[in-house]
């Protein structure tokens, strides 16, 4: 269901902002988490975000929250990184030249500002569907999935799959499309607040 939101949003962003998507993935095909980011690098991307259905040991967790990379975290983003940072072939400590990129101050500031973005964006959404739901806000977490990007990024929780109210809202197309609506929202206030932001036109125009 996240893969399917991440084409919604794809169309959305190259229809209405005219922008290039390049997706890290455009099938259910696992591509290692580090080289993600490594795809945004290559492509010169302006901006990278990665879009993720949570799970939580308590099945009663629910709501939306969207992530920047920081080392410092609270236990809740370090479980989680943890969680996802799993599948990940090399340790936080192995991508030690990476952080230096990673947590350079600007980059930092600029991630925290896109995430505020989609994060008001997914939770005004969430908070009309979803009477359940939660503004999880705004966290810092040591994200592989986001080392070492050289653009703001960032990863959004669209929902729990662990809760099976959310679960079941997750399953609905009309839901997804809904969330992809979100994020494009978020995505295009924070890229018309970037006034250096020049979005790489299709065609190279």
């Amino acid at each position: 269901s996240d893969l399917d939101v991440a084409l919604r949003l794809g169309t959305l962003v190259s229809r209405q902002l005219g922008a290039e998507v390049v997706y890290t993935r455009s099938a259910d095909v696992f591509i290692p988490l580090e080289d993600r980011t490594k795809i945004a690098n290559e492509q010169k991307a302006d901006l990278f975000i990665s879009i993720h259905a949570n799970a939580s040991p308590e099945s009663t967790a629910t709501g939306v929250e969207t992530y920047y990379f920081n080392l410092s975290s609270d236990k809740t983003g370090l479980d989680l990184a943890t969680r996802e940072n799993a599948t990940a072939t090399s340790s936080i400590s192995d991508l030690n030249d990476l952080l230096h990129r990673a947590v350079l101050q600007a980059k930092l500031e600029e991630s925290r500002d896109f995430a505020q973005r989609v994060q008001g964006s997914l939770w005004s959404m969430s908070a009309k569907m979803n009477n359940r739901s939660k503004d999880r806000g705004v966290r810092q977490a040591p994200f592989v999935v986001l080392i070492g990007a050289t653009m703001p990024s960032i990863l959004a929780e669209i929902g729990f799959v662990s809760n099976p109210h959310d679960e079941k809202l997750l399953k609905r197309g009309e839901q997804r499309q809904k969330i992809a609506d979100a994020l494009f929202k978020g995505v295009s206030q924070y890229a018309n607040s970037l006034s250096h932001l020049q979005m790489a036109r299709v065609g190279g125009e």
